[in-house]
């Protein structure tokens, strides 16, 4: 009986090794696992481009505009103060210098305006930013705020 005991032994030691070798097995395969999804791994996700800082917008507030409208038979008149925004700092010395022209330019535009043209203040706004902007040549003008409006 003795060789029948050493062959017991025996697969009782080679079930065992082979239960630890399969519990190692596992345990790496489910830290595997767990590194992929949680640290590593390409998801398809590229990173986020870093944000830039928005530019910082220079202001140019001109001198209250004054001008009659174009109704007639009416005697109406507009008072616009208007400020523009741009983000060239090198686009002050251009809109210094131009400044005749285009208080002549914003002038010429709303003089030509009736009441009733003054009810879309967007499209206005756009078409004196469009105005400004064909008067310079180092850079545009990106906004045209009003801050003062007044139709009498």
């Amino acid at each position: 009986m003795p060789p029948r005991e050493e062959t017991e032994t025996k697969g009782k030691k080679g079930r065992s090794l082979l239960t630890v070798v399969m519990l190692l097995l596992i345990l790496a395969l489910s830290g595997g696992y767990v590194y992929y999804f949680f640290f590593g791994g390409n998801r398809g996700v590229t990173a986020a481009p870093a944000r830039q800082a928005p530019a910082v917008m220079q202001k140019m507030a001109l001198e209250p505009v004054v001008v009659n409208l174009a109704d007639p038979g009416l005697r109406r008149y507009l008072r616009a103060k208007i400020t523009l925004e741009y983000s060239d700092t090198r686009l002050t010395e251009e809109l210094n210098e131009k400044l005749y022209r285009i208080r002549d330019t914003l002038i010429s535009v709303l003089r030509s305006k009736k009441t009733d043209d003054l009810q879309n203040e967007d499209a206005l706004k756009r078409e004196l930013l469009t105005a400004v902007n064909a008067q310079l040549m180092g850079g545009q003008v990106q906004g045209l705020y009003f801050e003062e409006f007044i139709v009498q």
